[in-house]
């Protein structure tokens, strides 16, 4: 080899992990790594990006890449400090370890030449730095505000990769982040199947360059994207089998002929995007008849682990269609009569949501509004007349407590406890509300989804918002990994305030009387506004 043709082939060596695992003939698990069928994987591999994520179907290989990536990093000195691999549990890590690092190690002397055994299997010296392997699980909670987990802290390292990140506690991804405060290289990047929309990495591909596999058909030269163009990328013979079609001209294309292509070119973030449609060990027709006939009636794992998208059923999720079908024609009211109830949700700015109850079981939401402190709430309770309040207790409790005592009417903390088993339990002598938050959450929804419950004010910005953080929230069925047990909750998905605000709302006025007055669900309230054109 000529010298110049070895110095391009060090080079090589050294910027390329893909190229590096192939001259280095890399042995996985299922055999020799090789180009064909993962096509797909080899940018990934190769570009570098401090913001990265691949929004991704199950049993693609995309961790076996990433870890390869990682490998090679630091083989190469790419990350000197080390790397974080953070896994959901730390079941998951000693799974990962046992069954696919160690064996990767033990079958590839080229890579086990430069790793040195530790004490600890969730420990790897690689060159000069370690591979951290962890689980993001929280492990205390702190002053009952603050997420803590030992396992996270006094880790320097210059990347952190988050695999499963969907299933992963914000906090635990927020911690992870800052062991690479003190690196020059900050490089993140977290992969997952996705959960449900607006959500973890589907709300991180949503912000990326949005990258997807754009297959060229041999016959037209049309480019096709398998998961863009589902179901009607898959075309069916004669004889029933299902083949992957050109958009255009509909003949067989095939995965190997794809290059990925941004549909969001010039964003700082890379996003990969990938489903088993694009698996030349899937048949496509499988994939297509879990679609129209799902296992078990679960759409949302075929969404998800086939087809690489976020779902979420209509019924578990509030759209802003659904809350502006609750505007009425009035507009916020200054003050009101009453007797008002008032829902609180305690944070940096405080949400009030204040309303009356028309019937056993229709309520009229007067007023939504943000406030800076506890005396603009005191004075805003005034104005409305409220006779029952309910006001999260956290996080700051101290002033909650304040608050009630000053008051001159009924005020409860709200603790949420998903233990809670039937409707709220109140402690007339502490002040204190427990409930179950995905009950009441449900309550909510329902509210707001049944014709006729729930008048809001008119259309207006703050109504726009409220309708926004309304829908912040999304129902999921959740597994505890350690017990196996399921249980449903609503996942967070953005500022979900005013959510919260209505369940207290809703709590309250089931210990509120119903306004004088009141005939039904066109009822209106006695306000303050003025009648005019001048209104609107």
């Amino acid at each position: 080899m000529e010298a110049a043709e070895l110095a391009t082939y060090d080079e090589m060596m050294a910027v390329d992990a893909w190229y590096w695992a192939t001259e280095i003939g890399l042995r996985l698990q299922s055999g020799p790594f090789t180009l064909a069928g993962h096509e797909y994987q080899i940018e990934p591999m190769q570009i570098d990006g401090r913001d990265r994520c691949a929004m991704k179907a199950a049993q693609m290989g995309w961790t076996e890449g990433q870890v390869i990536r990682n490998l090679h990093g630091m083989i190469y000195g790419r990350y000197p400090a080390g790397v974080l691999y953070l896994f959901p549990t730390a079941d998951d890590v000693a799974d990962f370890s046992k069954a696919r690092f160690n064996p990767l190690i033990r079958d590839n002397p080229s890579i086990a030449a430069h790793v040195r055994s530790t004490d600890s299997a969730a420990i790897k010296r690689v060159g000069t730095g370690f591979l951290y392997l962890r689980g993001a699980r929280i492990t205390q909670t702190i002053q009952g505000v603050k997420k803590d987990s030992s396992k996270l802290r006094s880790i320097p390292v210059d990347c952190v990769v988050c695999d499963e990140r969907d299933l992963m506690d914000d906090a635990a991804i927020e911690m992870a982040t800052e062991r690479m405060a003190h690196s020059y290289v900050q490089e993140y990047t977290d992969l997952s199947t996705p959960t449900i929309p607006d959500y973890g990495i589907a709300k991180r591909y949503d912000d990326s360059d949005q990258r997807v596999w754009m297959i060229r058909c041999r016959h037209c030269n049309h480019e096709t994207c398998l998961e863009t163009e589902f179901p009607d990328c898959l075309g069916i013979r004669a004889d029933g089998s299902v083949f992957r079609k050109c958009s255009k001209c509909g003949k067989e294309i095939y995965p190997r002929d794809g290059r990925w292509v941004a549909r969001q070119p010039g964003r700082d973030r890379i996003g990969h995007w990938i489903s088993q449609l694009n698996s030349i060990y899937v048949d496509p027709g499988d994939i297509l008849r879990a679609y129209e006939f799902p296992p078990n009636g679960n759409l949302q794992e075929v969404y998800n682990s086939k087809l690489g998208m976020p779902y979420i059923a209509a019924e578990d999720r509030l759209t802003i269609r659904d809350v502006l079908a609750c505007c009425g024609n009035y507009p916020m009211y200054t003050r009101h009569t009453g007797p008002c109830a008032m829902g609180v949700d305690v944070g940096k700015v405080l949400h009030a949501v204040i309303g009356v109850r028309v019937s056993e079981d229709q309520y009229s939401i007067v007023r939504t509004e943000r406030l800076s402190s506890f005396e603009d709430l005191h004075d805003l309770a005034a104005r409305f007349n409220v006779t029952n309040a309910v006001i999260d207790a956290l996080p700051e409790i101290h002033k909650v407590r304040d608050f009630r005592a000053a008051e001159p009417y009924e005020v409860f903390l709200c603790q949420y406890n998903e233990h809670q088993a039937t409707g709220p339990k109140w402690n007339l002598d502490t002040g204190i509300v427990q409930a179950n938050r995905t009950e009441v959450c449900d309550q909510t929804h329902a509210l707001i989804t049944t014709a006729g419950r729930c008048e809001i004010p008119r259309r207006c910005d703050e109504v726009d918002e409220y309708a926004t953080e309304m829908c912040n929230i999304a129902k999921v069925l959740e597994e505890d990994q350690e017990t196996g047990s399921r249980l449903y909750r609503y996942r967070k998905l953005g500022a979900d305030h005013y959510r919260h605000a209505t369940n207290y709302f809703l709590m309250a006025a089931s210990r509120c009387n119903i306004a004088a007055g009141a005939g039904g669900r066109r009822f209106r309230p006695r306000q303050e506004y003025a009648e005019n054109d001048f209104s609107l």
